[in-house]
This record gives C-alpha cells, sequence and structure tokens, in this order.
C-alpha cells in the first residue's frame, strides 16, 4: 500500500528545528570566518593551508553529492529517488564555486612550493614541470574546474528542481543523458583538480593512483553526510518515507565504497612501498617520521578497520541511530584523511593542532551544512514530479 506523503514530508516547515540547526551553522560559519581573517594578520602561511583544507572539506562533500546524483539517474536507479533532493542540495554552492576558491589563488605563493621564482631557479625538477605548474596556468585551471561543475549543476541539478514545476516527463530522460555525459567530466575534473591543488603541494611527488584515492574519499565522506542530513531530517519528523530499507541500500552502499577506499590506499602504499623510489616514497617517508607517524596510523584503523566491524552487520546498517553514529565516524575520518594529505606540507615534524585547525574544520563542515540545509527548506524534500517516487516510497528488500 502506497505511504501517503503529508506535508512535512515535502516541506520544512518555517520554524522548525531545521532553522535553528541552520542558524547555529550560520554563527559558526562567521565565527569561524572572522578567526580567518584576524589569524591572517599573525600566520598567513598557516593560515592559507587550513584554508586549503576547509575548502577540500566543502568540495569533497559536493563532489560526493554530484557523484551520488548522477550515478542515480545514469543507473535509472528508483529506490534513491526518495533521497535524491539530500545528494542534490549538497551542490547548492556550486554556483559560488569562483568566490570560494579566491583566497585559494591568491595563496598561492603561501602553498605551492613551484610558484617560488628563487627555489625554482635551483630545481632542475621543478623547472621541467613548469610549464604545467605555473601561476596562470594553474589558476585558469582551477577556474574550469568550477565552470565545468556550474555546467553540470545546470544540466543535472537545476532541472530537477524545475520538474516539480513544469511536470515535464521528458525531464527524466534528460538527467539521465546528462549523467551519463556527466560522470566522464565529473572524473577528469576530480582527477586533475587533485594533481593540481593537493598532489601539487609536494611538486616532486607524483601518484597516478591519487586521483581515484581522492575521488573514493569524496564519495565516503559525501555519502556518510547524506546520511546523517537524512537523520536529522528524521529527528525533526522529515523524511519519514525514509525506511529502513533504503537505510539499508545507503548503508551497504558505504560500507562497500569505503572498503574501495582501503583497496585504493593500500594499492597506492604497496605499489610504491615495493617499487622504492626516493621521487615516489618521500610523500610517505615524511608521513612515517615525527608525530605524523602515529597520526597517519589513524587511517587504516579508523577509516577502515573500525567502520568495516561496525557496518559489516545488517542490523547496523537498518538502524538510523547506529548507522547515522558510523556515517558520524566515517566523515570524521575522511576530514582526517584530508588534513593527512594536505598539513605535513605546512609542518612536517609535528602534527599542527590548535584554534585554527579547529576553527577550519568548523568552517567547513558548518558553511556545507548551512547551504544544504537552505536548499532543502527552499525546496520539496522529494522531488514529487518523479515518474518513480512511488516506486522508491513502497522499495523493500
Amino acid at each position: 500500500m502506497p505511504h501517503k506523503l503529508k506535508n512535512t514530508d515535502l516541506y520544512i516547515q518555517p520554524h522548525s528545528g531545521v532553522t535553528f540547526v541552520k542558524t547555529v551553522n550560520l554563527s559558526l560559519f562567521l565565527l569561524t570566518s572572522a578567526h580567518f581573517i584576524v589569524s591572517a594578520f599573525v600566520d598567513i602561511h598557516r593560515v592559507m593551508f587550513n584554508y586549503l583544507f576547509s575548502l577540500s572539506i566543502v568540495l569533497s562533500l559536493i563532489l560526493g553529492g554530484f557523484f551520488f546524483t548522477m550515478l542515480h539517474h545514469a543507473t535509472k536507479s528508483k529506490w534513491s529517488v526518495v533521497v535524491r533532493r539530500i545528494s542534490e542540495s549538497f551542490t547548492s554552492l556550486v554556483p559560488f564555486g569562483v568566490l570560494l576558491i579566491l583566497p585559494l589563488l591568491v595563496g598561492i605563493p603561501h602553498l605551492y612550493e613551484w610558484s617560488n621564482a628563487q627555489h625554482l631557479s635551483h630545481d632542475v625538477a621543478l623547472q621541467s614541470k613548469s610549464h604545467y605548474l605555473n601561476i596562470p596556468f594553474f589558476a585558469i585551471r582551477s577556474l574550469s574546474y568550477m565552470l565545468i561543475l556550474w555546467f553540470l549543476y545546470i544540466k543535472v541539478i537545476k532541472p530537477s528542481y524545475e520538474q516539480d514545476y513544469t511536470e515535464n516527463i521528458q525531464t527524466t530522460a534528460h538527467l539521465w543523458k546528462w549523467s551519463c555525459i556527466g560522470l566522464f567530466l565529473f572524473g577528469l575534473t576530480v582527477q586533475f583538480l587533485s594533481f593540481d591543488w593537493l598532489m601539487s603541494l609536494s611538486p616532486h611527488w607524483f601518484s597516478t593512483i591519487f586521483g581515484v584515492y581522492v575521488f573514493s574519499g569524496c564519495v565516503v565522506g559525501g555519502l556518510s553526510a547524506m546520511i546523517l542530513v537524512i537523520a536529522l531530517l528524521r529527528y525533526f519528523g522529515y523524511m519519514a518515507m525514509v525506511t529502513e530499507h533504503h537505510l539499508h541500500d545507503l548503508g551497504k552502499l558505504l560500507f562497500g565504497l569505503n572498503v574501495f577506499w582501503a583497496y585504493i590506499a593500500f594499492s597506492q602504499y604497496m605499489l610504491i612501498w615495493y617499487g622504492n623510489m626516493p621521487e615516489e616514497t618521500v610523500f610517505f617517508i615524511v608521513r612515517q617520521t615525527g608525530e605524523w607517524k602515529n597520526f597517519s596510523l589513524i587511517l587504516p584503523i579508523g577509516h577502515f578497520v573500525i567502520p568495516f566491524l561496525f557496518l559489516i552487520s545488517r542490523s547496523v546498517k537498518r538502524n538510523i541511530i547506529l548507522l547515522s553514529f558510523g556515517a558520524f565516524w566515517l566523515l570524521l575520518m575522511h576530514c582526517a584523511d584530508l588534513f593527512w594529505l594536505i598539513m605535513p606540507n605546512f609542518s612536517k615534524e609535528k602534527v599542527p593542532f590548535g584554534s585554527l585547525e579547529i576553527g577550519a574544520f568548523v568552517w567547513g563542515l558548518s558553511l556545507f551544512l548551512f547551504a544544504a540545509l537552505s536548499k532543502l527548506q527552499k525546496n520539496a524534500l522529494v522531488p514529487i514530479r518523479d515518474p518513480h517516487l512511488a516506486d522508491s516510497i513502497n522499495f523493500h528488500q
């Protein structure tokens, strides 16, 4: 028997608890933004590395939302229709992408070794890469990545919201076509963006699997955030149509994609360790010395072993509280992974951990959550004109 949608299933009420959560996140964002600005007068070098960390958190969750949405359309999935608006809301910051990366472009000299002309003049290896690693071309590529995401937003995300009002069934076919094309553009964008923004922090190091590693982290982080937002909305009385059957599939995806992340992480490490080439091992040597040695142990244990043992149970994946706990843990591990990729380039011996690092973490998550909840509050929580909505509501396994 079809689940009858109530008003609270479709729209967030103006004075609900969600509004309070939005207000809290906006306050945290403004507070941490002020902290960034004040700290920039004290240690601009450290601020820029922390901003890159914050930006990476925000962008990784945006990319995770994009991937889930396009995968949903490309595979013509029916079960995930009721949760699609959650992943779509994650992309709400895409139209502001150029603004978000402006501080990154301004801070290039503080972040990237290859941008230092004096250092470049004494480094033959960097000179051979200067045709690619130079400030003008880096800026052009970075802006291009944002424009590609904005293009995909127009083609894949915007029409989905418009379908609620146009009732045009052809929109579903349009979304399928552009999602198939979009997945190809998405893959290229993530690959080169990760090379430019993250891998070039260590310009002498290279890994052809690095883009896949970053991608796997993005989808794990994005899916974890999806589950947490669903749990938040459920707590305030919304999304009642999301049942244990939908949660089970989300849990299976999260479990499987996290195993994929571990596989890629192990493959990258094992091949570099076995090859034992100085230009490749330098990345891991830094992370296996000093305080970073202990921090590095967090990832295999916290990002794989613990969630593997916890999420393998069917009952956990069908329980909103337990699944949310697992998703929260993996979201923290995803942020720790980004921190591990970025911050050793700022401090090679010690793990920097202070108010600025905590503020950077809060800045990224508060901005993201505020934007996602704002998008959800302005639109229906489910695509009400999607032809497969009824199938999704009645989904069971």
